[in-house]
């Protein structure tokens, strides 16, 4: 039986995984930004099992801050999956949390958390032969370099890629009939195990059904986000377009372009409906909360 690429990344997401990282990778202190926390040139990309984005491990040595040791946890069993780093403290794999010996790093509160919630462990010492004298780290608690490129959100996957292209077809995204953008010079954005994006520029987007939102996001691809809603205030509609103002190399070609949520509205080209697909935002049978 064939094995379909879309689905490539539901393989092997029950074990531990990992990929050598190559390039020289440091963190630094976020509310100190000469406080250097590491640097490492043998540093790896670590997938626990369930987790669809990578840590850095580091090799212990290469920490340049005392740690100490703290709580050993036997691993997650429950097998959801874990899309994004900001839940470093899921740990589906056995092992060792340490701590920084010293005050907190961050000292403001994690975003993935109500107000009041302290950080995980910023390390990890997974317990695996394989991994013996690395410590997985926690992304979001530093600013980080690939040689001398700031990262953002997370590592960048060495299995994924970002391709952009010009398209002349004829692009109509709708929601509960009120058009959102018509467009035939649209860019076609193709991103590894995602639905294909359609950026349209500025000119053809319908502005008056949509209004500015607060909500912003952060892709390692592609940069910073920054959102729009439904001007109607429909529920369905909330964050249901986003741009790239400045982005990072991947997406330069979609700078200023809006695009929309395949999975949420309703999309023609040229002409003919195309069905809502799924995806690792929206799989099958879920519904925006």
């Amino acid at each position: 039986m064939a094995t379909s690429w879309v689905e490539r990344w539901r393989l092997d997401l029950d074990r531990l995984r990992w990929f050598p990282a190559a390039q020289t990778i440091r963190a630094f202190r976020r509310d100190d930004p000469q406080a250097l926390v590491l640097s490492s040139t043998s540093a790896r990309l670590v997938w626990e099992p369930w987790r669809v984005l990578p840590v850095y491990a580091v090799p212990e040595s290469d920490v340049r801050v005392p740690v100490v040791e703290g709580e050993h946890r036997d691993g997650q069993t429950r097998h959801g999956l874990i899309p994004h780093p900001l839940f470093f403290d899921r740990h589906t794999c056995p092992g060792t949390e340490l701590w920084l010996d010293g005050p907190p790093v961050p000292a403001d509160p994690p975003p993935a958390g109500p107000p009041g919630t302290s950080w995980p462990a910023p390390f990890f010492r997974l317990d695996d032969p394989d991994l013996a004298g690395y410590v997985a780290v926690d992304f979001q608690a530093f600013d980080w370099f690939a040689e001398d490129q700031p990262l953002a959100a997370h590592p960048r996957d060495p299995f994924k890629r970002v391709d952009v292209v010009p398209s002349p077809r004829h692009v109509v995204v709708s929601l509960g009939g009120v058009v959102l953008a018509d467009s035939t010079r649209a860019m076609a954005l193709t991103e590894t195990y995602l639905p294909l994006r359609w950026y349209v520029p500025r000119d053809d987007v319908r502005w008056e059904a949509l209004t500015p939102s607060e909500t912003t996001s952060a892709c390692a691809y592609k940069g910073l986000a920054r959102y729009w809603s439904l001007a109607s205030g429909d529920p369905d509609g909330v964050d249901i377009g986003w741009s790239y103002e400045d982005p990072l190399s991947d997406a330069v070609r979609v700078r200023g372009y809006i695009a929309f949520w395949c999975e949420l509205t309703d999309l023609t080209l040229d002409g003919v409906d195309v069905p809502r697909p799924e995806s690792l935002f929206f799989p099958r049978g879920r519904r925006r909360p």
